[in-house]
Parts: C-alpha cells; sequence; structure tokens
C-alpha cells in the first residue's frame, strides 16, 4: 500500500479511538494504544498495523496527511509540537512494542 490510502483496519483504529473524546479514554496517546492493544492482545495484527501506519507516513507529505487525518479520517489528536509524520511514527512504534511484549509474555 503506497498511495496513501489506507485499510479498514487502520481507519478504524485511527477513528475510533482518536476521536474528538479520546481524551476521556486515556490521557495521553501512548494510553489509547496500550489500551487499543489490550482488547485483542495478539501480536500479528499489532504489527501488522504498524507496517500500514508507516506506509501511510510515507506516501503522504505532511500537510497532505494532516488533512487526510483530521478531515478523512475524523482524528481530532492534535501532536504538537510533533508533526503527524512524527506522532504516527510514534504510534507504530509503540505498536510494535506491544507485540514485542505480548510475543515475550511480559506485556504492560
Amino acid at each position: 500500500m503506497n498511495d496513501g490510502s489506507i485499510s479498514t483496519a487502520l481507519y478504524h483504529f485511527l477513528a475510533a479511538n482518536f476521536h474528538q473524546d479520546w481524551d476521556l479514554e486515556a490521557d495521553d496517546w501512548q494510553g489509547i494504544v496500550d489500551n487499543y492493544a489490550n482488547q485483542d492482545p495478539t501480536a500479528g495484527p499489532l504489527r501488522t498495523l504498524a507496517q500500514e501506519i508507516d506506509d501511510l507516513r510515507g506516501a503522504r507529505a505532511e500537510p497532505d496527511l494532516e488533512h487526510y487525518l483530521v478531515r478523512t479520517v475524523g482524528v481530532y489528536y492534535g501532536p504538537q509540537p510533533l508533526t503527524y509524520k512524527e506522532w504516527l511514527g510514534q504510534v507504530a512504534d509503540r505498536l510494535r512494542q506491544q507485540a514485542a511484549a505480548f510475543e515475550d509474555g511480559s506485556s504492560d
């Protein structure tokens, strides 16, 4: 996937977890990712999602990425002072960390 489109799974992850009331679900974006990962603690889907995030980051320039996430997907999380690309990179890394923890049997 290199055209900047996203899978249903990635759309659902972003739209359902970073909606306008995301801060009622967790104190920060890390908590949102951790909550998501703990709903189905299997490594494979988390790694796939992380790779799709990497693909999205590589396919869209920052202004287009921000517009796409906010206007099309409905992401209400503002990552300032980070860019959306930087933030998504951290989200992907956290998903990989969660996947590794589940594989090792040492999740948070």
